[in-house]
């Protein structure tokens, strides 16, 4: 389990917000012990049942529920951008929001054996590149499981109609969601200690069932960054703005 504890070792820095190289620096160290601890001898991925509980109580107000009769499939924390255009570069116009583009990771095991730690993870995915993020994925579910898709689940993005799309068939399964718009509730401002400004998040939600296969509701939760500037002052006429956040799907 050396590699897995090194990479989450690397995200704990970005959590911590803290230099790797830092001399006697005793909480980020203590921080390195805890992380350590929890994830040895835990499955990385790829867990076919996922023992958790989904989190709504965190916002005022909070989402709706999973629909009666649906159960958890899969857990995954998505990384990449929210998409926006700009009308004119003056201060008169707001950025429009024109989709989003993500790679989702399973984090299947993660959220049923160490939620506290999985709950951290957006904020710290958020800014690591998606590249990085990618490697370690494919390396760690490599050296995890021979048999297994890895650790990419699948990928997020929009069609172009301008809805929400949740693909899981390139992480080798047959589920797939095109989404529509549901409930939507501002991100906390205060989630945990290390995302401190909710301003920045972008709202979590819960999307309904349009088209696909096996998942019928998916939730947008514990997100980090995302959020546009407040005028399109100095923005290009097309922008992505980096984000993480974690994806609960349901059917």
């Amino acid at each position: 389990m050396y590699f897995i504890t090194c990479i989450f070792i690397f995200l704990a820095i970005n959590v911590a917000e803290a230099s790797p190289l830092v001399y006697g620096n005793r909480v980020l160290t203590e921080d390195f012990v805890k992380i350590t601890e929890a994830l040895d001898g835990i499955q990385v991925g790829n867990c076919v049942e996922v023992n958790t509980t989904l989190p709504l109580c965190d916002t005022e107000p909070a989402l709706p529920a999973p629909s009666h009769g649906l159960k958890l499939r899969f857990v995954a924390l998505g990384r990449g951008t929210q998409n926006y255009t700009c009308s004119s570069s003056d201060g008169s116009a707001s950025p429009v929001a024109v989709g989003a583009a993500a790679t989702l990771f399973d984090a299947s095991c993660l959220v049923s054996n160490s939620p506290t730690i999985f709950h951290e993870l957006p904020s710290a995915m958020s800014k690591v590149s998606t590249d990085a993020l990618g490697l370690f994925a494919v390396l760690l579910g490599q050296m995890t499981s021979r048999t297994s898709s890895g650790l990419i689940l699948g990928e997020h993005y929009f069609t172009s109609t301008g809805d929400p799309m949740f693909d899981l068939r390139i992480g080798g399964h047959k589920d797939w969601i095109q989404a529509k718009k549901g409930s939507s509730v501002p991100a906390p401002s205060q989630l945990s200690s290390h995302s401190k400004d909710g301003g920045h998040n972008v709202p979590w939600l819960k999307l309904g069932f349009a088209d696909g296969l096996g998942i019928r509701e998916v939730y947008r939760i514990h997100t980090s960054g995302g959020q546009p500037p407040a005028s399109c002052k100095g923005q290009k006429e097309s922008f992505e703005v980096e984000y993480a956040a974690e994806y609960w799907f349901y059917g």
